[in-house]
């Protein structure tokens, strides 16, 4: 059977990427996480216009097929929700319960947002930009309905990776993902990828929306006493894909896998503990090393005794962030980037199969997924080319 996204709630719909069929670099579409706050719109593309006005010299309005006629660019990117593992915290935390599963890794292609800013020619009194998806609904503390909106600093929205996309994975973006269009911006949680694109309206203030000072907040100490500041750039983080907790394992060699990721920045380093955290050593970071982007890792842990044992990941990014022990309660239930613990048994009368170098057990990895997915689509299978929702 194939793999499925993992369903956490149904209506709206708030799945998981299945981390334990990560298998290369990018994530199949199919099986890339959905984050939904509200339902999902029925927008005909035919009908379907975005505006951009505000602090701007001149208003315009952009059918789909005039965005479709602009230069493009394409950026590969991880995103993850920002309230991703919420289940794990302790005490329990409101919000969507996430396992680890809510980010995944694609390609992302559409119009530089800089260009359409550039044409209506941004006033000098500018300074952030907001979002306006078609998406509306209400919220438990908030009756009245409301579209979902966001905002960016001035100088993100000009940053020239921030897209208006239109497609992932090469293919034009479907329902959950945000069709026709919608904004991609790299490096940042997925929060601020304003879905189902409908407005930018250009201000000489800062945006004071729901889902920018009420929800999607974190607080800060200073001088001065705590601060609510908003959620933003992604931190860095790393997960154990396989083995997966309570699995039996075996003496001799086996094969710890899982993925990095470090927001803005490229994942320099992964270590590994096996007992609990006392000693580390440096697993291999395999395949590319990109800005935006996560980093595929192993290690080859040799077991001489059998026993319980505790794994524990820890991601350092090339401006040399590191993934933290525990989690900051200043962050609420978002950026819960700690170092978790997987416990697994090692049973003393199996023995491993892996070998030293294990770029073969790797690659027979790949070519077994692939062949078993070949009559998928091709969002399947564009995985290799390049390996949970927003």
């Amino acid at each position: 059977m194939a793999e499925q996204r993992k369903i956490v709630t149904a209506t709206p719909e708030n799945s998981e990427t299945p981390l334990q069929a990560v298998r290369s670099w990018v994530t199949p579409t199919r099986l890339f996480y959905v984050r939904n706050h509200f339902a999902v719109p029925a927008l005909d593309p035919a009908t379907w216009t975005l505006t951009v006005e505000g602090r701007v010299a001149r208003r315009q309005s952009w059918g789909l097929d005039d965005l479709l006629a602009l230069p493009e660019r394409t950026v590969f990117a991880t995103v993850e929700c920002a309230g991703n593992g919420r289940s794990f915290l302790t005490p329990h935390v409101h919000g969507v319960q996430w396992g680890a599963g809510a980010v995944g890794h694609a390609e992302w292609t559409g119009v530089p947002l800089r260009l359409l800013l550039e044409r209506a020619s941004v006033g000098a009194d500018a300074v952030e930009v907001l979002f306006e998806g078609a998406d509306a609904g209400h919220e438990g503390d908030q009756p009245e309905p409301m579209a979902f909106a966001r905002s960016l600093p001035l100088a993100k929205a000009l940053d020239p990776d921030t897209l208006l996309a239109v497609r992932m994975n090469g293919e034009r973006l479907d329902a959950n993902h945000g069709f026709p269009l919608r904004l991609f911006v790299p490096g940042w949680y997925g929060v601020a990828s304003v879905k189902w694109l409908q407005r930018i309206d250009v201000l000489a203030h800062p945006f004071h929306g729901y889902f920018q000072t009420q929800k999607y907040t974190k607080q800060r100490r200073t001088p001065r006493g705590d601060e609510t500041v908003l959620v933003g750039p992604m931190v860095v983080k790393s997960e154990l894909v396989r083995p997966r907790a309570g699995e039996t394992l075996k003496l001799g060699t086996n094969r710890l896998f899982g993925v990095a990721w470090a927001g803005q920045d490229a994942v320099a380093r992964v270590e590994v503990s096996t007992d609990a955290g006392r000693t580390w050593n440096d697993a291999e970071l395999l395949g590319l090393r990109a800005p935006y982007s996560w980093s595929l890792w192993e290690y080859l842990w040799e077991v001489s005794e059998p026993g319980t044992y505790s794994l524990l990941t820890r991601a350092t990014s090339v401006s040399g962030q590191v993934q933290p022990a525990e989690h900051d309660l200043l962050n609420g239930g978002y950026e819960i980037h700690f170092s978790r613990p997987t416990e697994v048994s090692v049973a003393g009368t199996l023995r491993g199969w892996d070998d030293r170098g294990d770029v073969d057990t790797f690659l027979y990895d790949m070519n077994a997924y692939a062949e078993e997915n070949s009559r998928l689509p091709l969002d399947v299978t564009l995985e290799f080319a390049g390996g949970e929702g927003i």
